[in-house]
């Protein structure tokens, strides 16, 4: 454990270093504000920029209908986190294990008395501190808007949803992980993850049980408990499932590590 504990340590140096525990957060919580304050002031600026002055921005409130609360905070997650804030997360995430493959730095941490799970496990917790902490600031950030410009949520369905939809960045974490072990190229990890998660995104819409396998359907399940207060179908065994693909996720990670199934060293090699 006091590997793990060492290399926990030189991720977050890491990352202070990268500015990701500055940067990261900020633009979460910049993206949490937009939603409410786009959607309160929308109808406003519109009327504002428009022809029609405050009669067109009127027209354009009706047009919208009248927008809760709990609808607000929903959209914050799947127009907000869900396409922009995943992207930036996977983006960030990338090169957490290609860059030290690529620059010999795994190959000199494997001959010290380091265990491959050690090694994993530390770079996987230290992203989730990180994923934890940036999707917080922004969630309630937007939560604290949505409360001053539209009225208050549950604090029970609030918490919820941020627990469920942290459970789908934890999915997303190992599997960027499980890419930086099997690919050389930060890009490749980059494009094969966002890909892979919008196509999960995209047919989490669709209905039925085969959603119980879809981890992204973790995410609508958190707009679903905010909007009200209650889960989709299969809620259980989505889960479940999500919480299974992480570990094997994580234990193929480390039997790759073990094994050294995979490049180590220069790129240009």
């Amino acid at each position: 454990m006091n590997n793990m504990r060492t290399l926990f340590l030189k991720e977050q140096m890491e990352q202070w270093r990268s500015l990701k525990w500055v940067w990261l957060p900020v633009v979460f919580a910049i993206l949490g504000m937009m939603q409410p304050l786009m959607m309160y002031y929308l109808p406003q600026i519109m009327g504002a920029v428009g022809s029609g002055g405050s009669e067109q921005g009127e027209a354009i409130a009706d047009l919208m209908g009248g927008v809760n609360a709990q609808q607000v905070m929903a959209g914050t997650l799947s127009s907000q986190f869900d396409q922009l804030g995943i992207i930036i997360l996977i983006v960030a995430w990338m090169g957490a294990i290609i860059s030290e493959k690529n620059n010999g730095m795994l190959a000199f941490i494997l001959t010290r008395p380091v265990k491959a799970w050690e090694y994993i496990l530390a770079k996987w917790c230290s992203q989730a501190l990180l994923a934890f902490i940036s999707l917080g600031l922004g969630y309630f950030a937007a939560y604290y808007y949505v409360f001053l410009l539209y009225g208050e949520i549950e604090m029970t369905s609030i918490l919820a949803g941020f627990g469920v939809y942290f459970v789908w960045l934890l999915s997303i974490i190992s599997i960027v992980l499980f890419l930086g072990i099997v690919f050389r190229s930060a890009a490749v990890v980059a494009i094969i993850g966002a890909g892979g998660v919008i196509i999960l995104e995209l047919v989490s819409g669709i209905s039925g049980w085969g959603q119980m396998f879809n981890p992204a359907y973790l995410s609508a399940n958190a707009t679903s408990i905010i909007m009200t207060g209650d889960t989709k179908g299969y809620f259980v065994g989505n889960l479940f499932i999500s919480l299974v693909y992480i570990v094997i996720l994580l234990a193929l990670s480390i039997s790759l590590l073990t094994k050294k199934s995979f490049h180590i060293g220069s790129s240009h090699e």
